[in-house]
């Protein structure tokens, strides 16, 4: 094999809150953001700018609504696919102004999409509904769409161990059948180093899967295609608890008659079905293999950070 580590010092990181867990950004990367779904609604936040924020708020949701009743408007004479269209106010349900638009989705499902101006930030909060395909739009707001706004907190004290980050928000005590965060981050390319890419995946399942599997496992179809293998680390790594497979290699192939080489590290810790705080968890990194030292000091820095909250607020507390 070759060699696997650097003698330089290790990078400090930058930890992200993204559900579950803080996503580490290595010094010199730049966190692109983070991608929260939760009971198959999608959750965005997005800070008040400055000026007239009935304004921002209007610019949020308009285009969405514009957009909605366009394809309405397109297929209002063909039942089967019109899908449906519904605008209204939710205000009184959570407190603060809130829309909501009902519009048609793919497959003959609707989006119930509700925008909520919060005191420092616009929460949406996007959901598919299924409705029988060629039927309006009933603009009901969804039972889960209140349940997840009455279990979301926007106090930064006394954060519980147990808590779900959307990212400016946070949830406790919501049942879920259904967890999906995503958080990347990269090292921008420069003249002489190419970009090096870090991404965070944690979902959860709904019936128990295999463990991960080596790169070695399909060396026989990528002979096939005459792709080389460099594998320059494969190793057992536990994450609290859970056993997981933590694999370094090179991918090497002629493209374009280029002889290129790409670097890859996955961290993949074994899923538990059904438990949100043990869902399927991917570390990934990928760049170009000319950048194997660089890309090296930042995969050890982000995998030697990774934690939970839970544990990391245990280790605040002094426990273990």
């Amino acid at each position: 094999m070759q060699h696997t580590t650097t003698s330089q010092p290790p990078l400090p990181v930058t930890l992200y809150p993204v559900g579950r867990f803080l996503f580490p950004v290595p010094q010199g990367l730049e966190f692109q953001g983070r991608s929260i779904k939760i009971n198959h609604m999608t959750i965005e936040e997005t800070d008040w700018g400055r000026g007239d924020r009935a304004k921002q708020f209007r610019d949020m949701w308009e285009p969405v609504r514009d957009e909605g009743r366009k394809h309405y408007d397109v297929y209002k004479n063909t039942p089967v696919v019109r899908g449906g269209f519904v605008q209204e106010d939710v205000s009184e349900h959570f407190g603060h102004p809130a829309v909501l638009l009902c519009y048609s989705a793919q497959n003959g499902a609707h989006w119930i999409d509700t925008f909520v101006a919060m005191p420092d930030w616009i929460l949406r909060i996007k959901e598919e509904a299924v409705y029988e395909i060629g039927k309006e739009c009933l603009g009901d707001l969804k039972g889960t769409t209140l349940d997840f706004f009455r279990h979301y907190h926007t106090d930064r004290s006394d954060h519980p161990a147990d808590l779900f980050w959307t990212g400016r928000g946070w949830v406790q005590g919501l049942k879920t059948r259904d967890e999906d965060v995503r958080a990347s981050a990269i090292l921008p390319a420069k003249e002489t180093t190419p970009q090096i890419s870090l991404r965070l995946r944690a979902y959860m399942i709904a019936t128990p899967d295999e463990p991960a599997k080596s790169i070695t496992s399909i060396r026989k179809i990528l002979d096939g295609n005459n792709i080389d293998l460099k594998l320059l680390r494969s190793r057992q790594r536990p994450f609290e608890g859970m056993p997981g497979l933590e694999e370094v290699y090179i991918l090497s192939a002629y493209e374009c008659g280029e002889y290129r080489s790409t670097l890859y590290a996955q961290w993949a810790i074994e899923v538990e079905a059904k438990n949100p705080q043990r869902p399927a968890i991917y570390l990934e990194m990928s760049c170009n293999a000319a950048a194997q030292d660089e890309a090296l000091r930042i995969w050890d820095a982000a995998i030697d950070n990774f934690t939970s909250i839970q544990a990391w607020n245990a280790k605040m507390k002094g426990g273990r």
